[in-house]
C-alpha cells in the first residue's frame, strides 16, 4: 500500500514529492507550483515543510525532511497563506482525495481524524 501513516510524509506520494522538492532548482517556486495544482499528499507535504521552515516543531517528521530545512530561511508570508488556503480547500471538500483514504471506516475512525487534526496542526504551524 502507498499510504501507511497519518502523518505528512506516511506515504509514497509525498516521500515522492519530497525527492522532487531536493531536486528542484529552486524550493520555493517548486513549492508554489504544488500549492497551486498538487496532488492532496504533495500539498499536505508542501505545507508541512513550510510550517519547519516556519519554526515549528518537526519532530514528527522524516528525518530526512528536517535535515533538509535545518538553516533555511522561514517562508515569505504570502507563500504560507498560500499553503493555509490550500490546506483548508481540502479539508472542506470531502471529494478531496485523502478523505476516502482515511474515512473508509467512518467519520468517527481514529486514522481519519488523526490525518485531518495533521492538517490543522500544520496550519496552525505556518501562522
Amino acid at each position: 500500500m502507498g499510504t501507511w501513516s497519518t502523518d505528512s510524509f506516511g506515504n509514497d506520494d509525498a516521500l515522492d514529492w519530497f525527492g522532487e522538492l531536493r531536486e528542484a532548482p529552486s524550493a520555493l517556486p517548486f513549492i508554489q507550483q504544488t500549492l497551486a495544482s498538487g496532488s492532496t499528499e504533495s500539498v499536505v507535504a508542501a505545507g508541512a515543510v513550510l510550517a519547519l521552515l516556519n519554526g515549528s516543531d518537526g519532530a514528527d517528521l522524516h528525518p530526512d525532511v528536517a535535515e533538509w530545512c535545518a538553516g533555511k530561511a522561514a517562508p515569505p508570508a504570502a507563500l504560507k497563506q498560500a499553503a493555509i488556503d490550500a490546506l483548508q480547500a481540502i479539508l472542506d471538500d470531502p471529494e478531496a482525495d485523502g478523505h476516502d483514504t482515511w474515512a473508509e471506516l467512518g467519520e468517527d475512525d481514529e486514522d481519519y481524524r488523526a490525518w485531518l487534526s495533521n492538517l490543522r496542526h500544520i496550519q496552525a504551524g505556518l501562522r
